[in-house]
């Protein structure tokens, strides 16, 4: 019996001691297995597209695979709840966007998880520019012209968007903000359908991500009359900014960024900070992001937590002025 104890003894003081020591121990192996990279949207779309970029090149910095798995449905709400009740160890990771982490909480209520304290922020990647476009019969050439000529018009005009609670969508409630134009929401289920009906003549404008619309616009089909990013970008240098066109505030970026469940030790966010800041800005990486519309900007992760805040003071305001609605 006193052997027994003797033995049950030292393996509760081995155990205690693994215990102790394995914050330490884990982030000074980590990476040792692969890690899941989280994406809220189906397979194919830009925000899958950005994270596969990111993950290939990550994989070879890590040394380890790093698999993407897409885990889509209500507006990335599934996969956020997914990541925010997954272990801290920094096997699980997520690529955030404007619309899971920026617009969700503040559209949508009593969301099965908190969109700060359920997630430890690691860099931002980067972000799309909107594009205000019109049908090339429009007669306005400009942004100006085009408030000129909405102002004027008898009805409401109408704006598609890829849906209720999009960034488009929100985008289009902000410009309504900004200028007095009385607009009509028309969502569709997507990006696609809600462009073919712009190219069509059904709609008036639209507010929406440039590498959706990029094809339209170098092929004809659409003019764009801005973007909503603060400064011009590579992919369409002829087109001014909003801020250009005389609307100061109008600036809105649609951001991708890492994250993964709160409390991520130290050690580990760092690994994985390092990591994504160095994997984004490799040439070959930075050259694939940009010629999908993507302007890079990484962060620390305190300046990315302070950016996801101020984004949500941002919308909010703009739902609460709007009355705008999700699903």
């Amino acid at each position: 019996m006193q052997k027994r104890t003797l033995i049950q003894t030292g393996l509760a003081m081995l155990a205690g001691g693994l215990l102790a020591a394995s914050p330490a121990a884990q982030a000074q192996d980590y990476p040792a297995r692969p890690i899941k990279f989280i994406v809220g949207f189906p397979p194919g779309g830009s925000t899958d597209l950005v994270t596969r970029i990111v993950a290939a090149q990550m994989s070879e910095t890590l040394r380890q695979p790093i698999v993407v798995e897409n885990r889509p449905g209500a507006g990335g709400n599934i996969a956020s709840q997914f990541v925010a009740g997954s272990a801290p160890d920094g096997y699980t990771i997520y690529l955030g966007t404007l619309a899971t982490h920026g617009i969700n909480p503040v559209l949508q209520k009593n969301l099965p998880f908190d969109h700060i304290k359920g997630f430890t922020m690691i860099s931002q990647i980067g972000y799309y520019t909107n594009l205000v476009l019109v049908n090339p019969s429009t007669p306005a050439k400009t942004l100006g012209e085009w408030i000129s000529l909405a102002r004027k018009a008898q009805q409401p005009m109408n704006y598609g968007s890829p849906g209720p609670g999009t960034s488009p969508h929100l985008t289009g409630e902000y410009f309504r903000i900004l200028t007095g134009v009385d607009l009509t929401h028309v969502p569709y289920k997507g990006s696609a359908p809600a462009l073919t009906d712009l190219v069509g003549g059904q709609l008036d404008v639209m507010f929406d991500n440039l590498p959706s619309a990029l094809g339209l616009v170098q092929s004809g089909k659409l003019r764009p009359l801005a973007i909503t990013s603060r400064e011009r970008v590579a992919q369409l240098p002829e087109v001014p900014t909003a801020i250009e066109s005389g609307l100061p505030d109008m600036v809105v970026d649609a951001w991708v960024g890492v994250m993964a469940p709160a409390g991520l030790p130290q050690p580990i966010l760092d690994s994985l900070h390092k990591a994504i800041v160095s994997s984004v800005n490799t040439p070959q990486v930075r050259s694939r992001l940009q010629e999908r519309g993507v302007t890079i900007r990484t962060s620390t992760p305190a300046e990315f937590l302070a950016y996801v805040k101020s984004e949500n003071e941002k919308w909010a305001r703009v739902v609460r002025i709007s009355g705008a609605q999700g699903n």
